[in-house]
């Protein structure tokens, strides 16, 4: 086996730079840090593109010595970390590439994977001089696939609209373009191998800009345009992009006045004396994607857009702000169940009740403080799940009303309800649950309302990369659902979301663990209009999908007959309209039919505008 093969780099080109469908294949380009790696039968060495050894920070990836043919391999790939919402991320990743010994811990909070790419030597034999496409044929026959290992599925260039459409949603940032009929080229940047940027359009605030030079020079110029866009907090700072000092657009903001405040999240060091305007301009820019803070990657400016083309949410946010400077955010009722006070009917001992986003607290429940006239620190949201201490009332006894300790917790009367605002709607054991071991009962969504997982996410395209040659249509199929719940994933953050919104997330995920699990997943979704249930109703983000994924892989997965899972919606459900998620578990056919095991119940919120 070769001691070294220096990897083969693409040029940068455009989807219109690749002419005969038959000579190319189009595949995801994976953000990460790029290897070869060599695997003999228990030994694995992996080099980076300047042949540095990386085997040390990556242990996980001995497994490929397990599964090396008895003349060892070489493979080209790129090692992945992933974020929360499944997708591949620098940022996780370096703290991987900072450590040549990473410890248990390490390992366990920033999980790899490696993404192979290419098979260069193989069994006793180079392969480098077979064209791509017999080399692609012989990976795939290696069967490599796992929980750690992902042979990304390769698309022709009829499919590049479909690749393009799913690389988007999924929130990756470029494509490759290989000829499938030439040999790899070790150590050559050559244009039979191209790298495709995906270039994104979108439009934003302009929040205000930042003058060019030093002050006092005279006429005033533009420096660089400050850009922000609407979250349910406000508007966020979101980047800054540069604009000609000549240019139309440039004069038309220079003759806004400067009466507005500065977004949330501005970095320190954004430009001396920022002139902040009042949202009312909307631009458009041309963007690489997002930072994992939410900055968008190399904006360049398109122009102003005309009011009558402003995006729907931009100009929500612009008719906000025009109505009242400082509006006061809605609130919901979060009804907390105490210990000892029975389980609502119908409600096992596991079920979870959580609170109807948007709703209003009943009369003479203790009132939250009016966002108008606390000051700011005051109105600064806490962690997800944490209302803000409540000022005292007058008539409040002096140890009740005085806030308690950081990481203290005051247990709630059986009946009592807390009213909070909407974003801190989700309590935080959705998010961050306490260890098994010491977890009270309660909510235990824990890491499957937070992340897609690295095993889930694997398991899912390297079972679309084999669908893409039995069933071509499927892998379509399946790629956009799971595009869609990545996206879907990525909005944990936020204080609610509509109710079809969180079921397209569901029917995604269900409709993959169809393909894996076959026969022994039956699955079965109420359609909100066909229910008689608001489709706009606010839900937490991720409270039904988790839920799902719990009763797959806890009641359903274990067992070889599997089961059933439904999402029932109750618009007569006692307390208002809720949704429900209820697992059967099949069991032995001479065994009378157990009562589903009910694992959500979910008031359904007002509709969200």
């Amino acid at each position: 086996m070769p001691d070294l093969i220096p990897p083969m780099l693409p040029a940068a080109g455009e989807l219109t730079d690749a002419g005969d469908p038959d000579r190319w294949a189009v595949e995801f380009a994976w953000e990460g840090h790029r290897c070869v790696a060599y695997a003999r039968p228990g030994r694995v060495r992996l080099l980076s593109s300047t042949a540095r050894s990386v085997t040390g920070s990556f242990p996980e990836l001995a497994v490929l010595g397990d599964q090396a043919p008895p003349g060892g391999m070489v493979l080209d790939g790129t090692v992945v970390a992933l974020d929360e919402a499944g997708r591949p991320s620098r940022g996780p990743l370096l703290r991987r590439t900072a450590t040549v010994s990473p410890d248990a811990a390490l390992r366990s909070e920033v999980p790899v994977g490696y993404v192979v790419t290419d098979l260069l030597f193989c069994d006793g034999r180079r392969t480098c001089e077979l064209p791509y496409r017999r080399r692609r044929a012989e990976l795939e026959a290696l069967d490599l696939a796992g929980p750690k290992i992902l042979v990304p599925p390769s698309f022709g260039l009829d499919e590049a609209d479909l690749v393009v459409r799913t690389a988007e949603r999924y929130g990756l940032d470029g494509l490759h373009l290989k000829r499938l009929d030439l040999p790899y080229q070790p150590g050559r940047r050559t244009r039979n191998w191209l790298r495709v940027p995906l270039r994104r359009h979108r439009q934003v605030l302009v929040a205000g800009w930042v003058p060019a030079g030093a002050p006092g020079g005279g006429r005033e110029r533009i420096g660089a345009v400050l850009l922000a866009l609407p979250e349910p907090g406000g508007l966020r700072y979101v980047g800054r992009v540069g604009i000609g000092a000549a240019d139309v657009d440039a004069r038309t903001v220079l003759r806004v006045p400067a009466t507005g405040t500065p977004p949330l999240g501005v970095p320190d060091g954004i430009g001396v004396d920022p002139r902040w305007l009042a949202p009312g301009l909307v631009a458009a820019v041309e963007h690489r994607g997002r930072t994992a803070a939410g900055r968008l990657t190399l904006p360049s400016w398109r122009g102003l857009v005309a009011p009558a083309e402003h995006d729907d949410d931009l100009a929500t946010a612009i008719d906000a702000a025009r109505r009242a400077a400082s509006a006061v955010r809605p609130t919901v009722a979060l009804r907390r169940p105490g210990r000892g006070t029975g389980h609502a009917p119908g409600h096992g001992p596991e079920t979870v009740v959580l609170p109807r986003a948007g709703a209003v607290a009943a009369p003479g429940t203790r009132p939250a403080s009016e966002d108008g006239d606390a000051p700011p620190d005051a109105r600064t949201p806490g962690p997800a799940g944490t209302a803000a201490p409540d000022r005292p009332a007058r008539d409040t006894p002096p140890d009740e009303g005085r806030p308690a300790r950081p990481g203290a917790h005051r247990a709630p009367a059986p009946d009592e309800t807390v009213r909070i605002r909407v974003r801190d709607a989700v309590p935080r054991a959705l998010v961050d649950p306490v260890p098994p071991a010491t977890a009270p009962d309660g909510p235990w969504h824990g890491p499957l309302s937070r992340r897609l997982e690295q095993h889930f996410v694997y398991n899912t395209l390297n079972t679309i990369a084999s669908l893409v040659r039995t069933d071509p249509p499927r892998a379509r199929e399946l790629l956009l659902g799971f595009a869609d719940l990545s996206r879907a994933a990525d909005r944990a953050g936020e204080p609610s979301i509509r109710l079809d919104e969180e079921l397209a997330a569901v029917r995604a995920y269900l409709q993959i663990e169809r393909t894996r699990f076959g026969a022994r997943l039956t699955t079965e979704l109420d359609d909100p209009s066909g229910a008689g249930v608001d489709p706009s109703s606010a839900v937490p983000p991720l409270s039904v999908l988790a839920a799902v994924r719990r009763g797959v892989a806890e009641e359903i997965e274990p067992h070889s007959a599997g089961g059933a899972v439904h999402v029932r919606l109750d618009p007569d459900a006692p307390d208002g309209p809720a949704a429900r998620v209820e697992v059967h578990p099949a069991g032995p056919a001479e065994r009378p039919a157990r009562a589903p095991l009910v694992l959500l119940v979910l008031p359904l919120g007002v509709p969200v505008v």
